[in-house]
């Protein structure tokens, strides 16, 4: 049996299971009081089951910690003492251990029954790392038989026969005293409510002195959680969002949601079935076409799809894929990341790509458009993802083809006869350029790059280093 506290339900609901872990982990004080948690929450961020993931990536867990606190006044006046925290539990019955390593914390085991050990105890979470952990035990433990206790509560006498008091590490130490049910109760994370002074008066202040702890302070002005680290914008209506790209003061988000300088458009939020916001266009699906929000971007991904004929559907699978069906069967597929981001392109029918290709996309990885011939300017101009290029047929190639790209390795252009200015001018790491019908390059040709061979380049090649 796993009593869950309802706010958790709620933020599993809402933010997804990887974020309820996290709150449960980091605010089991907060979670005493219902709703608060959740409601802190849902005023500040927009829905998205992907927080808990970013602030995990950004090793953030300690800043965003302090963020929700500084929202909440925790400050308490205790009882103050000179007496060590191992003098004051004693006096309550307990016998306090300090665990200096993992082979220590791991002594504490025998006292769980199976199936309720902490998640202290399971290797891989290296608690002693991000925690002080103490454990104290009361003195007659082997006299508390957990046969005896069938209705389990909280801080009953087995439940508070053995507790895990843990601080975390850092400017600010959160406390969790840790109930020997562990998820058999509700909220054993927070035994005690996590205030010291409710096992005996004095100790918060003992702890706070014997080893320079900051327990349970209100930590102030942590607004700057939402570094550039984050990809999260704040709204006119006060929420954080997580966005994918920012063009001209406009964020295209998650969940189909577009903040427009500050403003909440959720018109295709709305209308999920119909609607998908991928990148920076919208596609529709009921009126059958792919358009941009903003039209002064200027992409012609769009051409590259409205060329091949008239569209008779457009579905979306479970994995992602965005399929564009034909009036003759033709059908064009476009890969999706779980942010609605353009990962992949398989188009077998364009041959002219014109001008700014998917300009500003970034996440594009794999790429099939094999019968095309001639590129334009400012193709995949930001793309940072491709490690593979391969354009068989691509006679030519215009300006700052795939400019910013850093991490291609092979280049098969076997076709190509001309390529412009800025080619790939900030690959460092491309070893192979295949090329062997090459005749001339513009300016800052793999400007950054060291390291390719360049197959049979032609005698009027305008090469410049």
């Amino acid at each position: 049996m796993n009593i869950e506290n309802e706010d958790l339900k709620q933020i599993k609901k809402i933010y997804g299971e990887e974020m309820m872990h996290l709150c449960r982990s980091l605010f089991s004080t907060i979670l005493e009081q219902p709703g608060l948690l959740y409601s802190l929450l849902e005023k500040n961020i927009a829905p998205t089951r992907n927080f808990a993931f970013d602030i995990k990536e950004n090793s953030l867990q300690e800043a965003f910690k302090n963020y929700i606190y500084s929202f909440i006044n925790v400050k308490q006046e205790f009882v103050s003492t000179t007496k060590t925290p191992f003098e004051l539990l004693k006096e309550k019955g307990y016998t306090l251990y300090e665990c200096h390593n993992e082979s220590e914390i791991q002594k504490f085991g025998k006292y769980y029954q199976a199936g309720e050990q902490l998640c202290t105890f399971k290797p891989y979470e290296n608690r002693n790392e991000r925690c002080h952990v103490f454990f104290a035990v009361k003195d007659n433990v082997d006299e508390i038989i957990r046969k005896n206790f069938l209705n389990p509560s909280r801080q009953d006498k087995y439940g508070t026969s053995v507790i895990s008091i843990q601080f975390t590490r850092g400017d600010v130490n959160t406390l969790s005293i840790k109930n020997r049910y562990n998820h058999k109760v509700k909220n054993p994370d927070a035994t005690y409510s996590n205030n010291l002074e409710n096992i005996i008066p004095g100790l918060t202040s003992s702890f706070e002195k014997y080893y320079g702890f900051n327990i349970n302070q209100n930590v102030n002005g942590y607004s700057e959680f939402f570094t550039d680290d984050l990809q999260y914008v704040k709204a006119n209506d006060g929420k954080y969002y997580r966005y994918n790209e920012e063009i001209n003061g406009i964020y295209y988000c998650e969940n189909n949601i577009i903040i427009d300088h500050g403003s909440v458009i959720d018109k295709y939020a709305k209308e999920k079935e119909r609607y998908i916001v991928i990148d920076y266009f919208v596609l529709d699906k009921k009126d059958k076409k792919i358009f941009l929000y903003d039209n002064r971007i200027g992409d012609c991904f769009i051409d590259s799809i409205y060329e091949i004929g008239d569209i008779k559907n457009i579905t979306s699978t479970k994995d992602k894929t965005i399929i564009i069906e034909y009036s003759d069967g033709k059908k064009v597929h476009i890969g999706l990341d779980k942010f609605n981001s353009i990962i992949s392109y398989k188009n077998d029918y364009v041959q002219n790509i014109k001008e700014r290709f998917l300009v500003w996309n970034r996440g594009l990885m794999n790429l099939e458009i094999p019968n095309v011939e001639v590129i334009g300017n400012s193709f995949l101009f930001r793309n940072t993802a491709m490690s593979t290029v391969k354009l068989e047929k691509v006679r030519k190639i215009g300006n700052y083809f795939l400019g910013f790209n850093i991490i291609a390795t092979t280049v098969l252009l076997p076709s190509v006869e001309v390529i412009g200015k800025g080619f790939m001018y900030h690959n460092e790491f491309a070893t192979t350029l295949e090329a062997p019908n090459l005749q001339s390059v513009g300016f800052d040709f793999f400007e950054d790059n060291d390291r390719f061979n360049i197959f049979t380049p032609q005698s009027n090649s305008e090469r410049k280093r």
